[in-house]
């Protein structure tokens, strides 16, 4: 059976701006990428709310995806395809910018790529799904700064990282998710159930290409 881990923060775990709660199984991302690829391949759910790429929080140790992917790994392998979806919480980081978060996404490939977690102690592969830029943050602007201004430049840093060095990573998949949905209006970072089913079919249909599924 193709196994297929989906790590990422609350845009995984499926928390709802417009209710402040946990969209249900279905309705969240990984849910539909699971009924889009069927039965065949088991999709694991691996969001926490505030994860970052590689970034220490503050009273939040557990919250490093870098520090926990390892672990992650290897309780779920094999694992045929990681799919990541980090890099919101990291810019409500002092002094973290688009590049640095970049930078940490692409030490994730890095690490599943060089953890041998795929079949017969292979690398799995790796889809990396880019941040939509942040809509409005109302209050959280103080907290944040610059986050919104650095958030439209997701795009430019992830592409220009992945490219930097496709030798020694294998080549970068991509998924820029702003060119499909935006953030929700409400609390300017969250997605709502509408977006996530746009984000579950989109990752499907390059799954089943990457993976060679029917």
């Amino acid at each position: 059976m193709t196994a297929i881990l989906c790590y990422g923060d609350s845009n995984t775990w499926g928390y709802t701006a417009s209710t402040q709660e946990r969209m249900g199984r279905w309705e969240r991302w990984p849910g539909v990428l699971q009924r889009a690829l069927g039965e065949d391949v088991h999709v694991i759910e691996e969001g926490l709310n505030g994860r970052t790429t590689a970034f220490d929080r503050p009273f939040d140790l557990d919250r490093n995806g870098f520090a926990y992917l390892p672990t992650s790994l290897s309780t779920h392998a094999p694992l045929d395809a990681v799919v990541i979806s980090l890099g919101t919480n990291d810019l409500f980081l002092p002094g973290v910018n688009a590049h640095h978060v970049a930078n940490g996404a692409m030490g994730l490939v890095d690490l599943v790529r060089r953890s041998g977690a795929g079949p017969r102690g292979g690398a799995p592969l790796v889809l990396v799904l880019i941040p939509p830029p942040f809509a409005d943050l109302g209050d959280r602007r103080l907290e944040a700064r610059d986050a919104e201004e650095e958030s439209r430049r997701f795009s430019e840093a992830f592409r220009a990282i992945a490219a930097r060095e496709p030798d020694e990573l294998g080549g970068v998949e991509l998924l820029d998710l702003g060119e499909l949905i935006a953030s929700s209006p409400i609390d300017g970072i969250h997605f709502e159930v509408a977006d996530h089913r746009v984000i579950g079919s989109a990752v499907a249909g390059r799954l089943r290409g990457l993976l060679d599924l029917d």
